[in-house]
């Protein structure tokens, strides 16, 4: 297990951790992320993070995504070079007008 708190007086006060254990039938590792925030100007603030991709559990489910493939991987998936891949993942391009 891995935890941590925000030092008193944080502009986001937050707390968490990650319980790590031995899947069913030897297969790999189950990885649980607990997390308690305050958003610095309240449910606004929480409403607006979410809504552009940066409210804390929508970050911590992308960063496990990108941990777990680069663990099994060996290295950070990327679209770079091909001509489609997910919105969150690939540069848009502005089309000519």
């Amino acid at each position: 297990m891995v935890g941590w708190r925000s030092l008193p007086g944080s502009q986001a006060g937050h707390t968490g951790s990650v319980h790590f254990e031995d899947a069913p039938g030897g297969r790999g590792t189950r990885v649980h992320v607990l997390m308690e925030y305050a958003p610095p100007a309240g449910v606004l603030s929480a409403l607006a993070a979410r809504l552009w991709g940066e409210e804390p559990g929508q970050q911590i489910k992308h960063d496990l995504r990108r941990f777990k493939a680069i663990l099994e991987a060996d290295e950070a998936p990327t679209v770079e070079g091909q001509p489609r891949g997910r919105p969150e993942t690939r540069k848009l391009k502005t089309p000519p007008t």
